[in-house]
């Protein structure tokens, strides 16, 4: 999905990123991780197309011009120009208007619920807090259903109903198959969800970790474990690939299935999961890894 090469972007004497080079695949939630100054936000803009590095390449998609995938990629900058006068779903509406992208009423309406908003979708966006703000955002960058979302800091200033919201929708996303890029100032937010991370400072990568649901269990992993219907065969397959990549020691039966996750944030997701795969779920369980050995 995007391959970048000795990526630089020099301001004068001042090196922003320095030779980075990325590797992000169809279906990785890939985290750009370091602190404020380290360089996110000047490769976010470069591979987004508001910034032209200085030297180095970049591929999205396959394609050396963004133009080319405009249509397939969402994008969610730090800090996003909203039309405060309108309300939430006025503002999805008039934006995918002028995109080209427009959908019905009841699509919108869908979207709005997705983030977490739907309660608020007469509202004024003026009247919204950051976090909602920031749902919203996170609203209209998906909302022509593109293939590829690149998020700049969406857990930055933000309250932790937000948070888990933006969480929650990053993992439907990778359920459905998405790729999704995102920037943060730490891993506390990124690691439920992330499935590659790179560590940037001072505009270099100093380190990345690859598959981090592989890593050794630690006593903070959670036991997830879902009691439900028949699981049908024909989503059995597609059911079965996301929860191998979003937990380890995956046991299916025919009406129980459990899994290790490292967080309780998970399994919203999880849930929602077994509900697009028609599952019917009759009980959910979490409880620390090392209580139920």
């Amino acid at each position: 999905m995007l391959h970048t090469k000795g990526l630089t972007k020099k301001y004068r004497t001042k090196v922003a990123i320095d030779h980075i080079d990325l590797d992000i695949h169809q279906g990785d939630i890939f985290g750009l991780i370091g602190p404020k100054g380290a360089g996110k936000t000047t490769f976010f803009n470069i591979i987004t197309g508001i910034s032209r590095p200085t030297s180095g390449t970049f591929i999205m998609m396959n394609m050396t011009s963004l133009k080319k995938v405009r249509h397939h990629i969402g994008v969610l900058p730090e800090y996003t120009d909203l039309y405060e006068g309108l309300t939430a779903i006025e503002h999805i509406a008039y934006l995918s208007k002028i995109t080209g992208t427009r959908q019905k009423t009841s699509y919108y309406e869908e979207l709005l619920e997705f983030v977490g908003l739907h309660r608020y979708h007469q509202e004024k966006v003026g009247a919204f807090t950051p976090g909602m703000k920031k749902r919203l955002g996170m609203a209209q960058a998906i909302a022509h259903q593109p293939d590829f979302i690149l998020l700049d800091e969406p857990f930055a200033d933000i309250d932790a109903d937000s948070i888990l919201h933006i969480q929650r929708v990053i993992e439907s996303l990778k359920f459905e198959g998405k790729t999704v890029f995102l920037t943060a100032d730490e891993s506390r937010f990124t690691q439920p969800i992330c499935t590659k991370t790179a560590f940037i400072s001072e505009g270099k990568i100093v380190s990345s970790s690859t598959h981090p649901q592989e890593k050794t269990i630690t006593s903070s992993t959670i036991r997830a474990t879902f009691k439900h219907a028949w699981i049908d065969d024909e989503v059995k397959p597609v059911l079965t690939q996301y929860l191998q990549s979003v937990g380890t020691d995956l046991v299916i039966r025919d009406d129980e299935t459990s899994l290790l996750i490292r967080s309780e944030a998970q399994v919203p997701a999880i849930i929602r999961a077994f509900v697009k795969c028609k599952v019917d779920l009759y009980r959910v369980t979490a409880q620390d890894a090392m209580m139920s050995t």
